[in-house]
């Protein structure tokens, strides 16, 4: 029995068990349907949505051994995660390829807002009170980058009683983290907070010893033999994180709040990889986001106007001794302001906004200290005007909404003597709609339908300018157009009526149109095309069962399995005259996360387990692997074994955490990450840590 069948078969029985939950009782109920998805920018109900949406509550995420929000994700949801040593993190989603070096097609917002980056690993957890996660073509409400979905961090917010948390942790590789945070009031109508943490890993990690799924000899030449056990070099960090917030009450209808956080690190190691062929080298962090929102909500109404600002900047060193140099520096600004008013009509909710966003990217580069050389890329920035509708409709067992969006990108090209680009400039508009539909029906049963557009900028200077890299001539295309897709899903899914056994089952397809490729032009210089079309057809399994209520004294005894299945995924190629039709590399054939939660009196514990499924990269360390041979290389799909693509193994990984809570205000917990101590690789020479143990003490005042 492979892992797919045993894992239909362990939710057969699941399923099996929960016939009998509307008979019995549940202790407790947690109404996940009744929260509130600010990702919807209409502040709807989770019951209300017709699009796929997950929650990750700040109860959940706080039981997690978590370093960062990658972590978060990895150990709670089904999507496709990609981490690299040295701070490194991004995310893909339903046949979405992540990439760390490459514009991400899952969009990453903080309360709705860009949050300045797609590095998941560089984001607060402390400051973090619920995870939203939308599935699909989503661009209808947020533009550029939001083909394969959305994931809205919402930050947390004061109380009307003053509150503080402080927590300190230990454990391995020299890992300690400290972190602190207060909010408060002042009378009635202000509310702030502060918050700060600092984590640090003092030590190279070591690689896991072990396979708990049978893998082959050319999987363990693929991971390299000697890695088992071994230290990965060069892979210590440290990151901090500032924020604050203030809220006003203006009055009984207007308010204001404002947020800040700064987050910044130093001589932050890369690994380049296992081997260490691409050099060893360090990096800094520092990003700043600021938000600020007006509001006005009345009983028919509630007006939003937000402003916006980010500043990312991240050197990169030559190596990594005292005496390197800062070899590469780039900075990305994003600015702008959300404008929108929500209006209820009856059983209509119907919103019109519009959006305004820069994004301003500036870099330099250095041969030497002081001695600049040729960026890799001239200084661009585009500004996107939008405007966009959705109206909602809800009646008895019904919930329908539908959008559009128009958007109007407006390039800029700065000249570059040494790069040889002159000033450019370019222009584009793009129109995406959606429509979604849900209808329960036999009381806790539900048929749920969506259909989206969505599409992803191209890089300015992809679409204007002529530049020279390393000899290598490029020309922009001023025809050149965004990146679309088009997702179709449908599903069914039940929900007992204590909330008992929640399960959701579906199908999704989407068409990746108009994928961006360089192409040489006959005069031998460089452009950019619409060329690649994909597509993406995979199953989504959501469940989860309380097998407390079968117990004496009722605990939270949660059964849960997550799961995607990539059905199919493929590309058509140009390769010299002929038209290939490939099967994508880069993207895992499932993602999954199956485990147990316990929570009574004052004991809570999860054992979870997370699936990675095999993945097609292509072979670029071969002069590194001499055991695998021709023979040993992916010959299928539409490849030959002269590509030198690689099938990389499955891998099982088990997480187990336990946590005591001595008094309402002091609690102890352990967590133990990779416990069976497996060695996976979710990169391609990028083996990740084994084994880990991290103790934690908090303390609430």
């Amino acid at each position: 029995m492979n892992f797919k069948q045993m894992t239909f078969v362990c939710m057969g029985l699941l399923c099996s068990l929960g016939a009998t939950a509307d008979l019995l009782d549940s202790t407790k109920v947690y109404p996940i349907q009744e929260v509130t998805v600010h990702a919807s920018r209409m502040e709807q109900k989770l019951k209300n949505l017709p699009q796929k949406v997950e929650i990750i509550s700040s109860s959940l995420i706080q039981s997690l051994p978590a370093e960062n929000l990658a972590e978060v994700l990895k150990r709670t949801t089904n999507l496709d995660i990609i981490q690299y040593p040295g701070l490194s993190a991004t995310i893909g989603m339903r046949g979405f390829s992540p990439s760390a070096h490459a514009r991400s097609y899952t969009l990453l917002l903080i309360n709705g807002k860009p949050a300045g980056t797609t590095n998941l690993a560089t984001i607060n957890l402390d400051n973090v009170e619920q995870i939203e996660i939308v599935k699909g073509s989503y661009s209808v409400l947020y533009g550029s980058d939001a083909m394969g979905g959305v994931v809205n961090i919402i930050t947390k917010r004061g109380s009307a009683v003053p509150e503080g948390h402080v927590s300190v942790e230990s454990g391995s590789f020299g890992y300690r983290k400290f972190s602190g945070n207060f909010t408060g009031n002042s009378g009635t109508k202000l509310t702030y907070g502060l918050g700060y943490s600092r984590q640090e890993q003092t030590k190279d990690y070591r690689i896991g010893q072990k396979n708990q799924l049978k893998i082959s000899d050319v999987d363990k030449l693929i991971l390299d033999k000697a890695s088992y056990g071994d230290a990965m070099d060069n892979s210590q960090y440290e990151l901090n994180a500032a924020n604050a917030f203030v809220n006003y009450d203006i009055s009984k209808q207007w308010k204001i709040s404002a947020e800040g956080a700064y987050t910044f690190a130093y001589d932050v190691e890369t690994a380049g990889n296992y081997w260490g062929t691409y050099g060893q080298s360090k990096k800094d962090v520092n990003r700043l986001n600021l938000y600020v929102t007006a509001e006005q909500n009345s009983e028919k109404n509630h007006f939003r106007f937000s402003p916006y600002y980010t500043n990312d900047q991240n050197p990169n060193y030559s190596d990594n001794t005292d005496k390197g140099f800062i070899s590469f520096k780039s900075t990305v600004k994003e600015l702008g302001y959300q404008l929108q008013d929500n209006y209820k009509l009856g059983n209509f909710d119907v919103l019109l906004g519009t959006d305004l966003k820069i994004y301003d990217y500036q870099s330099d580069r250095f041969s030497a200290i002081g001695t600049p050389a040729d960026p890799y890329k001239p200084n661009n920035k585009f500004t996107n005007v939008d405007a966009f509708t959705q109206l909602a409709y809800s009646v008895k067992n019904l919930d329908l909404n539908a959008g559009v969006r128009f958007d109007r990108f407006t390039y800029h090209i700065d000249a570059n003597d040494g790069l040889k680009a002159p000033e450019a400039d370019a222009h584009y508009n793009t129109l995406n709609p959606s429509v979604g539909a849900q209808y329960q029906f036999l009381k806790n049963f539900k048929a749920h339908a969506s259909f989206g557009t969505a599409f992803s900028v191209p890089d300015a200077f992809k679409v204007a300018g002529k530049y020279t890299v390393s000899g290598k001539a490029y020309v922009g295309n001023p025809d050149l157009d965004p990146e679309k897709s088009r997702t179709t899903d449908f599903g069914v899914g039940y929900l007992s009526p204590k909330s008992s056994l929640r399960l959701d089952v579906s199908y999704f397809q989407t068409l990746h149109d108009r994928k961006i490729v360089e192409e040489k032009m006959a005069s031998g210089e460089y452009t950019y095309v619409n060329a690649n079309d994909s597509k993406m057809e995979g199953i989504e399994l959501m469940s989860s069962f309380n097998l407390g209520q079968f117990l004496p004294e009722k605990p939270e005894l949660e059964a849960y399995a997550n799961f995607t299945w990539i059905l199919k995924n493929d590309f058509t190629q140009l390769v010299g005259t002929e038209m290939l039709t490939r099967d994508m590399q880069y993207v895992r054939n499932a993602n999954g996360n199956f485990g147990l939660n316990y929570r009574h009196d004052r004991i809570s514990m999860r054992l979870n387990s997370r699936f990675i499924g095999s993945r097609l990269e292509k072979d670029s360390f071969s002069s590194l692997r001499t055991g695998i041979v021709a023979a040993n290389y992916y010959a299928e799909g539409g490849y030959k074994a002269t590509d030198k693509i690689l099938q990389h193994p499955e891998y099982l990984l088990f997480d187990y955490s336990i946590g005591y809570a001595f008094t309402e205000k002091v609690n102890f917990g352990v967590t133990v990450s990779n416990l069976l101590d497996e060695n996976y690789s979710e990169k391609d020479g990028y083996n990740m840590p084994g084994r880990s143990i991290v103790a934690k003490l908090a303390y609430k005042f």
